[in-house]
């Protein structure tokens, strides 16, 4: 009787650590899926500027979160300007950074 029930209780331990495992995990998903999110938002903000250099900033989102967007100037030909923007967000579980290309057309006076 003894046996079975140490057994039985190592059982019950082994299964609270799994669940709590589990919980951890799913967790880190959801911080993960919401910094992408931000980063996919303030990503597609700065493409909507005329001037991408203008899109620079750090912000303060909910729940912890932080996002820093930078504006890169790569290159430029003719009427042709070339941007990377990356965006990286900070939040509880980790580091999310998102990297993007601008191509910016000068209008022909």
């Amino acid at each position: 009787m003894v046996v079975a029930l140490a057994v039985l209780a190592i059982g019950v331990v082994s299964l609270i650590q799994l669940f709590s495992g589990s919980l951890r995990t799913t967790k880190k998903s959801a911080d993960y899926s919401k910094a992408l999110i931000y980063a996919r938002s303030l990503m597609d903000e700065a493409y909507s500027k005329p001037e991408p250099l203008n899109a620079e900033g750090t912000f303060d989102l909910e729940n912890g979160f932080t996002a820093t967007r930078t504006v890169r100037f790569i290159s430029s030909e003719e009427r042709t300007k070339l941007y990377e923007i990356t965006v990286t967000v900070t939040h509880p579980s980790g580091v999310t950074e998102l990297k993007g290309i601008r191509t910016v057309y000068e209008k022909e006076d």
